[in-house]
């Protein structure tokens, strides 16, 4: 306890660890381990505990590890191992350290940002914890389902998807859907997922074995190249059981992989048309389980999490099933917002009458604010590298504005020339997408935009598509679903007329992954966004992760600066401090 009030750190370890800080139901600050380190993923599936997450977030809070009242962890694995690094690295007693299960942190870090009195919380993902007797959830796990009827060796019972229903208070499990867990794991064994049927899919057709990431999201757009005709023409994969009145029974995802002989090496457009499948699949499960929540709860609110909840067009078919009157999406849905569950479930079990007081559309920006001087003295230490590159800044333009106001026209004018830039400002995102704070911009209006980030910036695949970044109050001008979007998570349609306007942000399916921008989310970025529209008449801008090919979005101002150089981006943005190379010709 601080000054009165009561301190809860959640943290993960494994693939996409990290750690939040909540004082007081209020979240304070967070991070994930991989801006801090700059290694993507920061070594998947390691049990080394975030130490440099955990030590970022009571930093910046002023706090000493004694003055945390609970630290709630999860780890799939090693939980003891774990224990002891706890005990040693941060010297505090083990009855701080609480075990937090998978479905039940991702669970909390929806439903408690969500501002609702109650709703229905659904987790689908690849895989959950495990019920073997060597786990920390196999207590949980007993006393709630008993003993699962005994596997061959090699194979557990892992979670799939879990239903619960929320209060502010109390939560209970509604429906557990389990699948066989083998050693070692696969994506092709005899039952799958939601999440693992999607991994399928990128491991067989995009996996790019020198990142050694799913790369989700490279399936997601590839799949819009699919051949619509072609697909309307291919059976689906899993089998949905209803009974005579249409009500869900069960659903089976065979882990027969889809066109075995079509992979990464395969031409574009029948990589393309098996991508298509994928996602077809995705959005018609994800259709299902929303009906299928609906007639398990009854409730009008519904929170989703998980990695399965990062898919854009399967979000969009939850909110156009009109079943629920309102849906949450959590920002960071994958496992990067287990430490933000496990916080709010630490928070909960301090407090005596255990209810938090949720706000709803939590803000996304969890880390720390850089200043002018943090700013100028990582210039400096810059400059003071050793080699060619502490020459850059002799060659180069540093403009320091006074106000946000001519920064912002600066920004708008080199957007106006067609120059992409690159922004650090305010606290970073918490998740896996840049929304403003640690993102590269550009004009939308020109179709080769596109190209040119993806070719010379992201030197990533052509296909690749970007998002916008829209003031709330124009949203419903430019698409089809006018709905509250902040964390860049729901895909619709781009009406007719916009189509030609922003051609760089309308991917070749005619849709987008739009960002709502208001001012009490991020009031500098909607004034960067209202300054360009009042200059060019769109109110829109292109908006991707500030970070090269293999890196994590950047944190520090010495990332962005390092990021800038190297992957020759034409403007930073410091804050107020602006970095613009000299001569710098766009094709």
């Amino acid at each position: 306890m601080k000054d009165g009030k009561l301190v809860s750190l959640g943290f993960s370890v494994g693939h996409d660890k990290g750690a939040v800080l909540i004082i007081d139901d209020k979240v304070q600050v967070g991070i994930m381990e991989e801006r801090l380190s700059r290694v993507k993923r920061d070594k998947p599936f390691n049990t080394d505990l975030p130490l440099k997450s955990i030590n970022y977030c009571l930093e910046e809070a002023g706090l000493t590890y004694d003055d945390v009242d609970t630290y709630c962890y999860h780890t799939a694995e090693m939980e003891d191992f774990v224990e002891e690094q706890f005990m040693v690295y941060l010297a505090q007693p083990a009855e701080k350290l609480v075990f937090v299960p998978h479905h039940v942190a991702h669970a909390y870090s929806t439903f408690m940002a969500s501002g609702y009195e109650e709703a229905a919380v659904i987790v689908a993902d690849a895989m959950g914890n495990v019920h073997s007797p060597n786990s920390k959830a196999h207590k949980y796990f007993k006393e709630k389902y008993g003993d699962l009827p005994k596997l061959p060796n090699g194979l557990k019972w892992g979670e799939s998807i879990t239903l619960f229903k929320f209060t502010k208070s109390s939560y209970e499990e509604v429906l557990k859907k389990w699948i066989k867990y083998p050693e070692p794991y696969t994506y092709e064994d005899e039952e799958l997922s939601i999440g693992c049927m999607y991994a399928q899919g990128t491991m067989q057709l995009v996996y790019d074995k020198k990142v050694k990431n799913w790369q989700a999201g490279k399936l997601m757009g590839l799949a819009s190249y699919a051949d619509k005709k072609w697909l309307d023409n291919e059976p689906f994969i899993a089998n949905i059981i209803e009974d005579d009145d249409g009500n869900i029974v069960d659903f089976y995802i065979p882990g027969t992989q889809v066109y075995p002989e079509i992979n990464y090496n395969a031409d574009f457009r029948r990589k393309s048309n098996v991508a298509g499948i994928y996602q077809r699949e995705q959005v018609r499960l994800t259709t299902m389980l929303t009906k299928y929540v609906k007639q398990l709860t009854g409730l009008d609110n519904i929170c989703c999490s998980g990695g399965s909840f990062l898919n854009c067009n399967a979000n969009e078919a939850v909110i156009k099933s009109e079943l629920f009157k309102n849906c949450y999406f959590t920002p960071p849905a994958d496992d990067s917002g287990i430490p933000l569950g496990a916080a709010f479930y630490g928070y909960q079990q301090l407090q005596k009458d255990k209810t938090i007081h949720n706000n709803p559309f939590l803000s996304p920006y969890f880390g720390k604010t850089y200043s002018r001087n943090e700013i100028v003295k990582d210039i400096q230490s810059y400059l003071k590298l050793e080699g060619e590159e502490n020459d850059f800044f002799k060659d180069n333009n540093i403009i320091h504005f006074n106000t946000r106001k001519e920064r912002d026209n600066y920004i708008t004018s080199q957007l106006m020339e067609h120059k992409p830039v690159a922004i650090l400002q305010g606290g970073s995102e918490i998740g896996p997408r840049a929304l403003g704070n640690r993102s590269i911009i550009a004009n939308p209006s020109m179709y080769w935009m596109k190209d040119y980030i993806n070719h010379d910036i992201k030197k990533r695949e052509w296909y690749r598509p970007f998002a916008p970044s829209v003031l709330f109050e124009h949203q419903s001008d430019i698409f089809d679903l006018d709905v509250f979007s902040p964390y860049m998570l729901v895909t619709t349609t781009v009406k007719e007329e916009w189509k030609s306007k922003i051609p760089a942000v309308v991917h070749t399916d005619g849709t987008s992954r739009y960002q709502s921008v208001t001012t009490e989310m991020n009031e500098s970025y909607y004034n960067l966004i209202n300054t360009f529209y009042k200059e060019s008449g769109l109110p829109v801008v292109l908006n991707t992760s500030f970070n090269g090919p293999g890196e994590p979005i950047v944190e520090t101002p010495m990332d962005a600066i390092r990021s800038y150089i190297k992957n020759d981006m034409p403007v930073l943005v410091l804050e107020d401090i602006v970095i613009e190379k000299k001569d710098y010709r766009i094709y």
